[in-house]
């Protein structure tokens, strides 16, 4: 972290006008929230980033030090860790992390347990809210969560720092009144759910958007989906999990038209569906000048891969047909009047649990961990 005279006073000022850019979006609304994104510096918890090309950008480096300092003071995702050349962990759009913060619906006196360390930035934001003894925050790498720990304790907050399997949450300081989630989860592990308080709920992405999900009983939970997407990296369990599998070889097979078109996929409501019906898939475009999709390739851990044209036809290959589920998931979202994810519901009773539209008899797609 850069000690250079002037920084504190430079980056106050760039923290001040995010926070305006924030308040305006109406993405921060809750004055405890704003106290706490005026106090807590972003910068000092991200002295570095890699950018699009995977360059390292940093404090440290006076050839990147203003473009670092810039973009931290940006209402935008950094990507922070990688892993073999594949991000693993970032620190989320200060929007996001605004909306999440203002959702948890936090009290005084409130304990939260946070999955999802990262750079320990979004960890400071409530220890300055609730109170450094009330904040745990658990990520499964060491590396990031050493750092972490570091970089909250030179700004002045010592939350409970863990190195574990978020998926099993931290029983020894449970229950929780809250729990927030901030990488994305196939489906809401059951442990969580037993280190709740009976009034508390999860904020957590299940897929591509929000959900709170409040417990009722011992086994049991249900839970809404919040307007809006929410893009994470997924929960990574181990050093190799959570990374992006590779691209299978494209089918040199003829295509056949496609009744999904390519303008549909870059579509929030569409693809927030498709996270949950076909979850799992990386995507990689073609753009045209306007930056809108043209063509896509999509591919599934199984092998599975679908290679959509710009000529409106499709390849498939592998143990299943990609581009087929995902024109199955287009009928649906078209039948019902192209839902946003505030149309959808999640149950969860004993290990089965549902997301829904409309409601629990409406159609429903099982989640599997």
């Amino acid at each position: 972290m850069s000690t250079e005279p002037g920084l504190g006073q430079e980056a106050a000022r760039l923290r001040a006008k995010l926070v305006r850019t924030l308040t305006d979006a109406g993405d921060l609304t809750d004055p405890a929230w704003r106290a706490a994104f005026e106090a807590v510096p972003r910068h000092a918890c991200v002295p570095c980033f890699y950018d699009h090309a995977g360059r390292t950008v940093a404090a440290d480096d006076p050839e990147t030090r203003d473009q670092w300092l810039t973009a931290v003071h940006e209402n935008r995702q950094l990507v922070t860790h990688r892993t073999a050349g594949s991000a693993t962990s970032s620190s989320s759009m200060p929007s996001l992390m605004a909306t999440m913060l203002e959702a948890l619906q936090a009290a005084d006196g409130m304990r939260v347990l946070e999955v999802g360390t990262g750079t320990g930035y979004n960890a400071a934001l409530l220890a300055h809210r609730l109170g450094d003894d009330n904040v745990v925050t658990i990520d499964v790498s060491p590396d990031i969560t050493g750092l972490a720990r570091e970089r909250l304790a030179a700004i002045g907050h010592q939350p409970l720092v863990v190195t574990g399997d978020g998926a099993l949450g931290w029983p020894d300081k449970a229950p929780y009144d809250r729990i927030i989630v901030t990488c994305r989860l196939r489906a809401v592990p059951p442990a969580l759910l037993r280190q709740l308080t009976e009034a508390g709920f999860i904020l957590a992405p299940l897929g591509n958007a929000l959900a709170r999900i409040h417990r009722t009983g011992e086994r049991t939970a249900e839970g809404a989906f919040l307007p809006g997407g929410a893009f994470f990296m997924p929960l990574r369990r181990g050093a190799d999990d959570g990374q992006p599998t590779r691209r299978p070889g494209l089918p040199d097979t003829a295509g056949r038209p496609a009744r999904l078109p390519a303008a549909l996929i870059a579509d929030n409501d569409f693809r927030f569906l498709v996270s949950i019906a076909v979850p799992g898939l990386t995507w990689q475009y073609d753009l045209d000048e306007e930056r809108k999709p043209t063509g896509a390739r999509v591919w599934a851990p199984d092998g599975s891969l679908a290679d959509l044209k710009a000529d409106g036809t499709v390849t498939e290959a592998g143990p299943r047909n990609l581009w087929s589920l995902l024109e199955a998931a287009y009928d649906t979202f078209l039948g019902a009047g192209r839902p946003g994810p505030e149309r959808y519901g999640v149950t969860i009773d004993a290990d089965a649990q549902r997301v829904w539209l409309d409601s629990p008899r409406g159609p429903g797609w099982n989640l599997t961990h």
